[in-house]
């Protein structure tokens, strides 16, 4: 009896898969964990291309720990192949796995009862499970590779003198970039003459801390930060003042650089709230995903826009929101640069719509 072959298959997140369609460079053939092993693993696709004779086969796949147990078997499904000269593809999403370790799994592929082949599949490294810990990555990594930082702080509102200043807008907010110290989880600014002045920084209860990719360009997280002043007697001072002498560049009093800080400029240490972060995040996830499982049918309606063909670019705004959310660079750019196709779509068939 003919028999069909496998020449092509691959097992990874749903999201990656989703995204790389979008941006193929975005491919990456990994399983996610929704958090600590064991537990349950996020939703995967699996893809698979056979070749062989036109006609109908039985196929199935079953998924396998590194000792060989199985995990997952999927339902048995009649698939119908095109013909010997087509890779006929086939993708099934699943949707509840339990993993328990990190080693090389594997899926094997049947067509009518018969192995057609098998694959390796990759569990990515847990990242903790917790969005206090993935924000506590991304803005960690963007702070030990950056130099300089953007600060947001609060402004009083400025007295308005006529009616000419009401039609000004009113400044709520300071931003400036500032270059720092990285230490223990905390961020040191040193504040004064001759170095960097923020205005409104001494005496602010909080701020906002932005830190942007060094290799992208673009805002990676957005973290309020309790401030304090630290008092030159600490040993703190003279520990990141020790650091502050090698990353500050061009100082043109290098070894008297440490003295004319202690005398005319204050320490800030700036402390990240990761914690509110976090909880605002598990607080609005239930709401957040309610609209999009409502509005999945409605999206499935809508008339197909394959005629419009739209070069994906990054939308920065889908981005910086991902991002802050603790999403990995891979995932926010391929999500942005969907939301920008999806977009660009949306306004060039409302223009077809209104001409």
């Amino acid at each position: 009896m003919a028999r069909a072959d496998l020449h092509y298959a691959l097992v990874l997140d749903r999201e990656i898969y989703d995204a790389s369609r979008v941006d193929p460079t975005l491919l990456d053939p990994v399983i996610r964990p929704a958090g600590p092993l064991p537990g349950p693993a996020r939703p995967f696709t699996v893809v698979r291309e056979y070749q062989g004779p036109q006609g109908g086969y039985t196929e199935q796949f079953v998924l396998s720990d590194p000792d060989g147990r199985e995990l997952y078997r999927s339902q048995v499904r009649v698939v119908q192949l095109s013909g010997e000269m087509f890779n006929d593809r086939f993708a099934t999403t699943v949707r509840a796995l339990q993993l328990h370790d990190y080693g090389e799994h594997q899926a094997t592929f049947y067509i009518d009862d018969a192995e057609a082949g098998s694959i390796p599949v990759f569990i990515e490294a847990a990242r903790g499970g917790h969005p206090k810990v993935a924000l506590e990555e991304t803005l960690s990594k963007a702070l030990t590779k950056g130099e300089i930082l953007w600060l947001e702080v609060p402004q009083p509102p400025a007295p308005r003198q006529s009616w000419r200043d009401r039609k000004k807008p009113v400044r709520s907010a300071h931003h400036q970039a500032v270059w720092f110290v990285y230490e223990g989880g905390k961020v040191y600014v040193l504040n004064g003459p001759q170095e960097q002045q923020v205005p409104g920084l001494p005496s602010a209860e909080r701020v906002t801390i932005i830190a942007r990719s060094k290799d992208h360009r673009s805002e990676v997280a957005r973290v309020p930060a309790q401030v304090r002043l630290v008092d030159p007697s600490e040993e703190v001072w003279d520990r990141v003042v020790k650091t502050a002498l090698t990353k500050r560049l061009n100082l043109p009093d290098l070894q008297q650089a440490a003295d004319r800080w202690r005398e005319t400029c204050a320490l800030i240490e700036l402390t990240p709230a990761l914690r509110e972060i976090a909880a605002d995040d598990r607080a609005a996830a239930p709401t957040a995903a309610a609209p999009a499982e409502a509005a999945a049918p409605a999206a499935a309606q809508k008339p197909a826009e394959d005629d419009i063909k739209v070069e994906a670019e990054i939308d920065q705004a889908t981005y910086d929101k991902l991002i802050a959310e603790g999403k990995s660079e891979r995932m926010a750019r391929a999500k942005a640069k969907a939301a920008y196709v999806r977009q660009a779509k949306e306004r060039i068939r409302a223009e077809r719509e209104a001409s």
